[in-house]
């Protein structure tokens, strides 16, 4: 059964093969998961839950793992950002999400994200702010078939790449 689940210890290994995957995939941001090898990965997932310990200008989110189990694999990862900066309504919203390389594709984005509306609504976001690239089809696909509207394009620089961030929003 494929199903959302706060981080634990016994998917580590899956989750830690994902990471491994993302480390030759070409992509400006780098890799879109955390680091698992030698931090304790689910003490800081806890620290950003309880938003204690958290790095200077950031929030607390709580992080959700889409994972099959009963091929006990880890699928993907979405993170429920509690509240917005000046800097996350440009760009990175309240979620961010990604799939497995080796399971894209497949819907488990539009999965995932439609199982973690709910937290998003019980965490007491009302409206729901998600971001991607311009040229990132894929997640825009993802934000309309659960019902997010495109707001508006920002052309922005971030870590010193010129970007055009679509801005999608959604009442939940």
């Amino acid at each position: 059964m494929i199903k959302l689940i706060l981080p634990r210890e016994d998917y580590l290994v899956s989750y830690a093969e994902a990471f491994d995957e993302y480390q030759h995939y070409p992509r400006r941001a780098g890799n879109p998961l955390c680091d698992p090898h030698g931090a304790d990965l689910l003490a800081r997932f806890e620290d950003y839950r309880h938003a204690v310990h958290l790095p200077e200008g950031y929030v607390g989110s709580t992080t959700y793992w889409l994972v099959d189990d009963q091929a006990h694999r880890f699928l993907g990862q979405i993170d429920i950002r509690h509240e917005l900066t000046e800097s996350l309504l440009r760009y990175g919203g309240h979620i961010g999400y990604c799939i497995r390389l080796g399971e894209w594709n497949k819907g488990y984005g539009s999965l995932m994200l439609s199982l973690a509306l709910p937290h998003a609504k019980a965490l007491g976001i009302d409206r729901c702010l998600i971001t991607c690239d311009d040229d990132n089809t894929g997640s825009a696909r993802v934000m309309e078939k659960n019902g997010f509207v495109l707001d508006d394009k920002l052309n922005q620089v971030i870590d010193g790449c010129a970007i055009t961030t679509r801005r999608y929003w959604k009442t939940l």
